[in-house]
């Protein structure tokens, strides 16, 4: 199999879009990831994939909490945002309306939620980073109905 039949098969599987935030020495970081999912309740993890050359690890290998935002429907735009590489960690949080956790992390507001974690875990996955985290506080946006949700290449 190469790598272009891999990503057609994966993009079959309908996965909603999130964007995992984080701080490093007063420098908000985010990147768009759908490698979100849950892991175990007991105790509760939950984990995310990232790029091994992605900007974002830098603030991930030492600061030790993160958070994910899952996306609404309307927030495609913020979307593309934060998976711009060519975006400095700064530019990505322009025009951003954010509120800050109790760890001082941003939270994207109108997003369906978030879930604030510790991280536990950081495993080699070929040309990714597997994070485990450890969820420490979180919140359901209850005006927010609609994920966003990315199947087949298109953002639903």
């Amino acid at each position: 199999m190469n790598q272009s039949l891999f990503k057609e098969i994966c993009s079959t599987f309908p996965t909603g879009v999130t964007i995992i935030t984080s701080k490093k020495d007063n420098i908000d970081y985010g990147f768009t990831a759908n490698s979100f999912t849950s892991v175990s309740l007991s105790p509760l993890l939950v984990l995310f994939c990232l790029d091994k050359n992605a900007k974002s690890n830098e603030a991930l290998n030492k600061n030790e909490f993160f958070i994910v935002n899952v996306l609404s429907k309307t927030q495609e735009k913020v979307c593309f945002q934060f998976a711009n590489s060519e975006l400095s960690p700064k530019e990505r949080f322009e025009n951003i309306s954010t509120k800050i956790s109790k760890k001082g992390i941003k939270i994207i507001s109108n997003s369906c939620s978030f879930i604030e974690c510790k991280i536990k875990e950081k495993f080699d996955g070929g040309d990714h980073y597997i994070y485990i985290g450890e969820c420490i506080n979180g919140e359901i946006n209850d005006e927010i109905k609609d994920p966003l949700i990315y199947h087949r290449g298109k953002m639903l």
